[in-house]
């Protein structure tokens, strides 16, 4: 065969390499830096060679093995990415984060470096919402309590004495009227609770009543949601004294960030019964919970799972591959972060 020949050969197998871009060979290579749930990753594997950096037992190794030929990133709002991962990856040149969440995102290197950075935004807010109540109610109305009394077999044998605590008309305090805060609002409000929200400012375009100060709210209040995101000024803002001040019925339900409680002055509030208890989707420390906090029986502990739903996931999945196949195409992403001009 000739020299001219073999390079029309390699040239047709190359355009057909091109055109078919399910085939392994062809697969551009990208790094899983958060465990996704079984269904995105599949999807992913279906058209990138994923490295599972979560699985490896040696990430500095791991990193140098694939940096060469990865080109793009994904990870979770609670993961992120630091300027380390960032710079053990040269060729990197996008990121997608699965989920909205930039609290764990080195923004600084990526405008540094010049990294495309995405996100998925969606309407979370409705989920953790729900959640939200979801855990008011089961605290308030012992569920958790119910659930265990009926299945050990007691009912049989016993009643039921425990006693709720009902939400008509009580008086709900809401730390950040944001997004979030909003949504709770809307779902108290369907209880026929009056609905109270602490902030920084007032809003004009709700009728519900403002406090300046926070534990002017909790006297006033009966449950108490904090959904307030992490920042500087929300670190350790509810304090021991706001979560006593909420009384014996009271009921502190956080969905917001576990930094912004004192995990340590709610444990020995639960434990003293200065509240009736507590719903709790997010920790200081997670996944690592105390083991004190583990015990509490008027404690209602869920896996940080307020926008865990199908629904919420599908979006997620589905827009974390278009910003990943926009990239790949030259195509602007979907739902940009930051661009370098």
């Amino acid at each position: 065969m000739s020299a001219f020949n073999v390079l029309g050969v390699w040239a047709n197998l190359l355009i057909a390499m091109k055109s078919n871009p399910g085939s392994e060979a062809v697969k551009p290579e990208i790094v899983l830096n958060a465990n996704l749930n079984e269904p995105s990753v599949a999807l992913l594997e279906e058209h990138y060679t994923c490295h599972k950096l979560y699985d490896a037992d040696d990430p500095v190794g791991f990193l140098a093995g694939v940096k060469d030929n990865v080109r793009a990133l994904v990870t979770s709002g609670f993961r992120g990415f630091d300027r380390a991962l960032v710079e053990a990856l040269p060729n990197l040149e996008m990121i997608s984060i699965w989920g909205a969440g930039l609290q764990a995102a080195d923004l600084d290197v990526v405008k540094e470096k010049g990294i495309i950075l995405s996100n998925t935004p969606d309407d979370s807010r409705i989920a953790v919402a729900d959640l939200a109540m979801a855990l008011l109610i089961s605290v308030a109305r012992q569920c958790a309590e119910g659930d265990k009394f009926v299945k050990s077999g007691r009912w049989a044998t016993e009643a039921f004495d425990e006693q709720g605590i009902g939400l008509y008309k009580k008086t709900c305090g809401i730390i950040a009227l944001g997004t979030i805060g909003r949504a709770v609002a809307q779902r108290a409000a369907a209880f026929d609770m009056n609905i109270a929200y602490f902030g920084p400012n007032k809003k004009a375009d709700v009728d519900y009543r403002y406090y300046d100060d926070l534990l002017a709210m909790a006297t006033d209040s009966d449950f108490l949601m904090v959904c307030c995101p992490e920042m500087p000024e929300t670190i350790g803002l509810v304090t021991g004294e706001v979560i006593r001040a909420l009384g014996p019925d009271g009921i502190v339900v956080n969905v917001g960030r576990g930094i912004c409680m004192d995990e340590a002055a709610l444990i020995e509030a639960l434990q003293d019964k200065a509240i009736a208890g507590a719903g709790l989707d997010v920790y200081q420390t997670e996944p690592d919970i105390p083991n004190a906090l583990r015990k509490c029986e008027n404690a209602v502990l869920v896996p940080h799972v307020g926008t865990a739903t199908r629904d919420i996931r599908n979006i997620r999945r589905d827009m974390c591959l278009k910003n990943l196949q926009a990239f790949f195409a030259g195509e602007p992403v979907l739902a940009p972060v930051y661009v370098p001009e």
